[in-house]
């Protein structure tokens, strides 16, 4: 009794892997060569002497380089160039052919007999440089050697557990192993020199294996042979594996090349067999089995190169950054220390006017404070405009104590910075008091802060002050007292003590107003504290104590502060006279 097997829907099934694993490769490496990045509109495009320069709408301009030409030092020298690298891209097929070997363990293969055979590989790559992608689709084919009819063969074995002689069986038609091949992987072509080259190829997917075709039959009664072992493909025959090629390549021409190749390969293999069990009865079995296959094949190796594009140094002058948004500090216009009747419904017209070369982009920030050191807003607004009246709803305090307040505006852009608050500051008298004895009360100062210049260092060794200058208490306008007598310090190339270095410009702008019981010199708690060491001037005037005006002489000073120790306030003496 013989088998036959179709190959009709076999091919046909083959030949609809390989043409949907040619379009798969197709379509991932048009993907993976696809700008997914969105770019600016082309303003222009100059190429010479193998240098191209591409100007965008956004100001960028990029510089590509062919091989072998070389961009002048002035522009990729830039700090806002960006340099980068294309690598050379061209398309690669080789065909590899020769003689395909299986493994045996132990020199035999008692299983299926196989011997060399055939191979045929045909692998397309796309490179980048020396690293690519690619498909491999291949055939190859093991023939069965005459020992599958010796003693040590399956044949030879199931015949003796029945007694049979091996001069009665007829042997059937032999088939050869096949393999199909269809994988995707990477590749690696390596330059030896200028005539040579290495390219190694990993690949792994689909194997179609069909395992080889023989057996024997014993002649029986009635005409009809009788089967005593029968090896035959398996009806699962897809199974994954893997494949190792590495060529040596001699460079014929540009696009051609001829070496050797080697080519490593593996993969599971199932077949069924068909024959008699050994137990009493002798039963009919068949059984379904799989095996390792695997093997090494040696041969030729030709490949050609098309499509090729040649390799770039790209070099892009990014547009120059967006300028720094910078917030400018508004200047007041309204009147600073006005005092109001006691009584009065009167409030004042807060005025301002910008210092921005953009005033149109600004917003500013107003915040009123009572005098009373809490440092809490009793209104604030952000407006555009430059001029603000309090609501009526925002009472001001109008008792019989003298009320003070003080305002700060400070103007933003695009809420992306906020400038330093320019200050200034207005009160309700008292109430008249009635002719009669006044108790001793309390003197009060008025005190001003200005400036806010950038100092590097303070050099000086004197402790940090305690008291200033003490205000004459008396009547009559007070006088500050004469400050120690001066002492002439030698010059020296270090700077003397109690002084401050990288001093600019005084400022006079007014930081702060307010009004204090103690004259000495201490930062208020309301008040931002600078940002690096910084050298202010400090005001103090006596307060009237009958209608709460500025009295006496003006005490002034100049004192160094460090952000880092707010209390440890130096004054700086005044410069001594030379001779």
């Amino acid at each position: 009794m013989k088998q036959s097997f179709s190959t009709s829907s076999f091919a046909v099934n083959v030949s609809k892997r390989l043409s949907m694993g040619v379009i798969s490769c197709l379509l991932a490496s048009q993907v993976a060569t696809a700008q997914t990045e969105s770019k600016p509109s082309i303003v222009s495009s100059v190429t010479e002497s193998g240098i191209t320069t591409t100007t965008y709408s956004n100001g960028k301009i990029v510089k590509s380089v062919a091989e072998g030409y070389h961009l002048d030092t002035a522009f990729y020298k830039n700090s806002n160039v960006v340099l980068s690298t294309k690598p050379k891209q061209y398309w690669k097929i080789t065909d590899r052919i020769g003689v395909a070997t299986p493994f045996c363990k132990e020199g035999e293969d008692i299983t299926m007999f196989l011997k060399p055979g055939a191979y045929n590989y045909l692998t397309v790559n796309h490179f980048w440089g020396k690293v690519g992608l690619g498909i491999l689709g291949g055939y190859q084919n093991f023939g069965v050697s005459d020992d599958y009819k010796g003693p040590q063969g399956l044949i030879a074995r199931n015949a003796a557990t029945r007694g049979i002689p091996t001069s009665a069986l007829n042997y059937d038609k032999i088939g050869s192993y096949e393999d199909f091949l269809l994988m995707i992987g990477p590749a690696v072509s390596l330059p030896l020199g200028t005539k040579f080259s290495l390219d190694i190829d990993a690949k792994g997917g689909l194997m179609n294996t069909s395992a080889p075709r023989f057996g024997a039959t014993m002649p029986a009664n009635l005409g009809v042979d009788q089967i005593i072992f029968r090896l035959t493909p398996s009806a699962s025959r897809n199974q994954l594996g893997g494949v190792l090629s590495v060529d040596l390549l001699y460079n014929l021409s540009k696009n051609w090349s001829l070496g050797l190749n080697a080519v490593g390969f593996v993969t599971k293999t199932p077949f069924t067999t068909l024959g008699q069990d050994a137990a009493p009865g002798n039963i009919l079995l068949t059984k379904e089995d799989i095996r390792t296959h695997g093997g090494c094949n040696f041969g030729l190796a030709l490949a050609h190169t098309f499509g090729a594009c040649s390799a770039q140094t790209v070099y892009e002058l990014l547009p120059p950054p967006p300028a720094p948004v910078v917030c400018a500090v508004p200047t007041l216009e309204s009147e600073s220390g006005r005092m109001y009747d006691y009584g009065s419904t009167e409030k004042p017209t807060f005025r301002w006017k910008s210092t921005s070369g953009t005033p149109e982009n600004e917003e500013y920030i107003f915040k009123l404070y009572k005098a009373d050191g809490s440092g809490i807003p009793v209104y604030q607004q952000t407006t555009k405009s430059t001029t603000l009246n309090l609501p009526n709803n925002v009472s001001l305090v109008n008792g019989d104590e003298c009320s003070f307040y003080y305002y700060t505006i400070q103007s933003s852009v695009q809420g992306k910075c906020l400038s330093e608050a320019n200050a200034a500051s207005f009160g309700y008298k008292a109430k008249p008091a009635p002719i009669a004895p006044v108790a001793k009360t309390e003197d009060q100062y008025i005190f001003k802060i200005f400036g806010g210049s950038t100092a590097t260092k303070y050099f000086g060794t004197g402790k940090p002050v305690r008291k200033p200058r003490k205000i004459a208490k008396a009547a009559t306008p007070a006088t500050v007292t004469a400050a120690p007598a001066k002492k002439l310090i030698p010059r020296r190339k270090k700077a003397s003590a109690g002084t401050v270095t990288g001093v600019k410009k005084y400022s006079t702008v007014v930081n702060y107003e307010n009004v204090a019981t103690n004259p000495n010199i201490k930062w208020p708690e309301d008040l931002p504290l600078p940002k690096s060491p910084a050298v202010y001037e400090y005001e103090v005037q006596r307060l009237s104590a009958g209608d709460c005006k500025p009295t006496g002489q003006v005490a002034k000073y100049k004192f160094y502060i460090d952000p880092k120790k707010p209390n440890d306030i130096r004054i700086i003496p005044d410069s001594p006279k030379r001779k």
